[in-house]
């Protein structure tokens, strides 16, 4: 990383947002803004380059999220959310969430419009505090440019482009239970999604699992990401299994995701990964570690072997305000070398 790079990342780490996130209720209302930003620098080594090029990427992520709730009486209330952030606008959408809701303390959730299957939004990943998105879009493997396709999170997702009903029952000790059906868009007839959720938030060992099982069908040129291909087969299933442990200021994750597409077109891009992770808190700090193991055309390969990728990720946060925090990471990915710097904010 040049000096003229390492200076802006310093003038930029020196602005911070202490405010507290917008929230205000009036009679049966209430109205909620949340908005974060990062900013940040990403530098790769990558050996087969002929041409060495030591300029650092400039990174950056953001998101802003608006509610708005109505209480029907003590233990219902309906309501709507709109988010958007950079990953949308990159890919020229308008929106990640936008749909309205209605919700019963003793019964559970239901949500109807543009918003993540209950597969995702119930299913455990990965510890992080290098705000890279490993659990989510991958800013880290985008940037990268990468050679191989790679599956680069373990929780399952069918994207938030379609109309989608999610209804979740309310969390007990018993676990939580979830069920999604979406349909009405370009890349898919249909998808179904049922998930289960234990949570065990007291005592010294707190603990979670989750079960997540995904079937689409008929997929036509779906892409999960950026730098995957598209899909485009019979039908896509997924399984996600996640497990998380916390003891003190320890937290121990470990996930895993398969994805089979039956009868793919093209480049296929299904496979497995299975990721662990670890991190650990003390005072204002925080440093995280994860491994994640992705191997890709698996089960349509004439041989047993596909193409496989190791990513390893060690990262450090501190945390300068209570909205404002530093972080560096570095590590290995798809045998490209990288080392991040940056900072997040908001209110």
């Amino acid at each position: 990383m040049n000096l003229k790079n390492t200076y802006l990342f310093f003038v930029l780490a020196l602005i911070s947002c202490r405010a507290n996130a917008l929230d205000y209720a009036v009679d049966n209302w209430r109205f909620k803004l949340d908005a974060d930003g990062m900013l940040g620098l990403l530098e790769k080594k990558d050996k087969n380059d002929i041409v060495k090029d030591d300029k650092a990427i400039f990174i950056n992520d953001w998101d802003i999220k608006g509610q708005v709730f109505y209480n029907l009486n003590e233990t219902q209330r309906i309501g709507a959310v709109y988010s958007i952030d950079a990953a949308c606008v990159e890919d020229k959408e308008y929106a990640h969430d936008a749909f309205i809701l209605f919700e019963d303390k003793d019964i559970g959730r239901s949500e109807f419009g543009l918003t993540h299957s209950i597969a995702r939004k119930m299913g455990l990943g990965l510890p992080d505090v290098g705000y890279l998105r490993i659990n989510n879009k991958s800013i880290l493997n985008k940037k990268l440019d990468l050679k191989n396709v790679l599956i680069s999170d373990t929780t399952a997702t069918t994207g938030h482009d379609a109309l989608r009903l999610n209804l979740a029952t309310r969390a007990t000790k018993h676990g939580q239970y979830g069920f999604s059906i979406a349909g009405g868009g370009d890349e898919y007839k249909y998808t179904m999604d049922i998930a289960y959720k234990i949570k065990r938030p007291a005592g010294k060992l707190k603990n979670a699992y989750s079960l997540a099982l995904s079937y689409m069908d008929h997929p036509d040129k779906y892409e999960e990401n950026s730098f995957t291909p598209s899909t485009t087969a019979d039908w896509r299933g997924q399984i996600a299994l996640g497990i998380n442990l916390q003891y003190n200021s320890w937290v121990f994750g470990t996930s895993a995701r398969m994805i089979y597409d039956h009868n793919p077109i093209g480049q296929t891009a299904d496979g497995f990964v299975i990721g662990s992770g670890l991190s650990y808190d003390l005072l204002q700090s925080s440093v995280s570690f994860n491994y994640m193991f992705s191997d890709t055309n698996v089960w349509n390969h004439k041989d047993s072997y596909g193409e496989y990728i190791h990513t390893m990720i060690a990262s450090f946060r501190y945390k300068y305000s209570p909205n404002t925090s530093l972080f560096m990471s570095g590590g290995l990915t798809d045998k490209t070398p990288f080392f991040s710097v940056g900072l997040k904010s908001g209110f």
